[in-house]
């Protein structure tokens, strides 16, 4: 949705549109007297309260923000959030503001590893504040050693047996270094041996508020065109980083 198509959509779509985008499952509707939403909760993942289902504790979640709404449920036990026009938008803010930052971060470094050549790599949103990357590769491994090139690491396979658990598990050790590095402390990765129905996998969790700065450090610069001299600037390589005697 562009900008201007934002501006002009319903109070009714920019709910919809938002909670979709949050992945919270909800239908948004435009209640009878024209006057309110109603916001049917149709799941409990990523809601502000622990009971989706309890419109008790809906109700007091709404009274703790200071909301002047009110929830019940309808003939199939969903909880219903009844929204006076003037709640909608902190409503909205409240429930959707803290996942939409981070859906943007996993997309932006979703967008960053395959323009970097790492097809192989899933970035998804566990929490608020935390992201998980999945490298799944049936080529010993081959896309995470790609990235910790990326990084400055050329030699982070060097020695490693990586169609073995042992090889794998060093390269894990190796990429947290390069990673921490490159992103700073509370990075975490592990490696998984795949099986004859599975690929082998590294697995690595981050900060969401890490995520741009390790979608930059894998982004080369744009190249210039239209200088004066008609040449364009090569992106530079990350600098060296031994990482040998991390394995």
């Amino acid at each position: 949705m562009t900008t201007r198509e934002a501006e002009n959509a319903s109070p009714q779509d920019r709910m919809q549109q938002s909670m979709d985008r949050a992945r919270i499952t909800a239908r948004v509707d435009v209640a009878d007297d024209q006057s309110t939403l109603r916001v049917v909760l149709l799941g409990g993942s990523r809601l502000p309260f622990l009971h989706f289902s309890s419109a008790d504790e809906a109700t007091t979640w709404l009274e703790n923000a200071g909301i002047r709404a009110t929830a019940d449920t309808d003939e199939d036990d969903n909880v219903v959030l009844h929204l006076p026009a003037d709640t909608v938008d902190t409503v909205r803010e409240l429930l959707t503001a803290d996942y939409l930052r981070a859906e943007d971060a996993a997309d932006a470094l979703q967008h960053a590893l395959h323009q970097a050549g790492i097809t192989l790599a899933t970035v998804t949103v566990e929490t608020p504040d935390a992201l998980f990357v999945e490298i799944a590769d049936s080529d010993n491994l081959a896309t995470g050693v790609n990235l910790g090139v990326l990084l400055g690491a050329d030699d982070i396979a060097q020695g490693l047996e990586l169609h073995r658990p042992k090889g794998m598990r060093k390269l894990a050790s190796r990429l947290h270094l390069v990673l921490t590095g490159a992103v700073g402390r509370g990075v975490a990765v592990r490696a998984e041996p795949g099986c004859e129905h599975r690929d082998d996998r590294l697995l690595i969790d981050l900060h969401a508020d890490q995520a741009p700065r390790l979608a930059d450090r894998i982004t080369p610069p744009a190249s210039a065109s239209n200088t004066g001299s008609g040449a364009g600037v090569l992106p530079q390589a990350a600098s060296p980083i031994n990482v040998i005697t991390a394995g």
